[in-house]
């Protein structure tokens, strides 16, 4: 019995070490024509998550036309983050995309609740001069938060020429690193492990047999 409550015990430390995640969130409405409209992405986490990454992939035939007289029929828009957005979200890449790209991904550093990240480029398709939100509904994004978690989600209608980025599944990162608060509790519960496991060994010794 007493075997049974100090696994008992060592097992509540080791749950206590998994903390409880907490959904992180983000805003993305592309609203009429990619070229003269700013695209923007909002943290709107509850519980102070920052958002650490960012990725859209566009859904054939489209791609970002940052080069005159590349990938799109048309003028071309290269990407250009706002300088004041980049500042405050601690953007950290990258500096520029190849002219026909399908897909763009983002990172950041300082990225917090309430903050917006604001930047400019084209989104051409080979034989299409303008490209509204709408058009691109079905393309695919995901954001990365600061409790391990990615949310992954795609391009929904909003309005009559927009679309929506809306996130449907949460799934771990592969860079996900427990937080201090966590790394301690860890060792606490491996700690309580060996520490039992040394007073079993003790008393095993100490056991005497009579024929």
């Amino acid at each position: 019995m007493r075997h049974f409550a100090q696994a008992a015990i060592t097992a509540g430390f080791l749950l206590a070490a998994v903390p409880a995640h907490a959904d992180g969130g983000l805003t993305f409405v592309i609203d009429g024509d990619t070229f003269s409209s700013p695209f923007v992405i909002t943290n709107t986490s509850t519980a102070g998550e920052t958002v650490l990454g960012f990725g859209i992939s566009l859904i054939p035939p489209f791609g970002f036309d940052t080069v005159n007289g590349g990938f799109g029929i048309d003028n071309s828009l290269p990407f250009t983050p706002n300088a004041a957005a980049a500042l405050t979200t601690g953007y950290t890449g990258p500096g520029a995309f190849a002219d026909g790209s399908t897909s763009i991904d983002f990172t950041f550093s300082d990225f917090d609740f309430g903050e917006s990240f604001i930047w400019d480029i084209d989104v051409d398709g080979p034989n299409q001069v303008t490209v509204f939100g709408s058009d691109l509904i079905g393309s695919t994004g995901y954001a990365d938060f600061s409790n391990g978690l990615r949310g992954n989600g795609n391009f929904v209608a909003f309005g009559a020429q927009g679309s929506q980025f809306v996130i449907n599944a949460f799934t771990p990162t592969q860079s996900a690193v427990p937080e201090p608060g966590t790394w301690a509790m860890m060792l606490l519960g491996f700690g309580f492990v060996g520490g039992t496991m040394r007073s079993a060994k003790r008393r095993q010794r100490m056991t005497v047999s009579y024929a």
